[in-house]
């Protein structure tokens, strides 16, 4: 075993709930304690504490851009209804705050976006999930190292 190696309980979230909770934590999905993200918009590899790998082939995240376009659409959407027709605000005011709105919530809720993606394969696809661990985690667990 590796000196700095501490064996973590890692286990996908078992309803949408817990899902959806670690997702907003911005942690590992699995063991719930691992940071998901090193900066602003760079993602960890791998979780520094249980192994699971959160990048994935290219294209992965792609599921994450859905959930962030979706969300912008509809709080713009709605946003726009609710003050245009309902409290009357004119279209001149609502317009630019929209359109920069549009500009910077996708990039503030871009991090959230990747983790309910992530997150929510997890909770789906328990199996899959569990096979994302690293190898050097798989190495240094004797119980995940089978010997014929």
């Amino acid at each position: 075993m590796a000196p700095n190696y501490r064996p973590i309980t890692a286990a996908p979230p078992d309803s949408v709930g817990q899902a959806f909770l670690r997702a907003t934590s911005l942690k590992c999905p699995m063991c719930v304690k691992g940071q998901l993200f090193s900066g602003m918009l760079r993602m960890n590899e791998t979780c520094d504490l249980c192994g699971f790998r959160f990048e994935r082939d290219p294209g992965y995240f792609l599921g994450s851009t859905y959930i962030n376009y979706g969300l912008t659409t509809l709080l713009t959407t709605w946003t726009y209804i609710i003050l245009h027709f309902v409290i009357g605000i004119g279209r001149g005011w609502l317009i630019p705050g929209l359109a920069t709105f549009c500009v910077i919530f996708p990039v503030v809720f871009f991090r959230y976006a990747r983790s309910l993606w992530l997150c929510f394969d997890c909770y789906f696809d328990p199996t899959g999930a569990l096979e994302q661990r690293s190898e050097l985690n798989q190495e240094q667990d004797p119980e995940s190292s089978k010997e014929n």
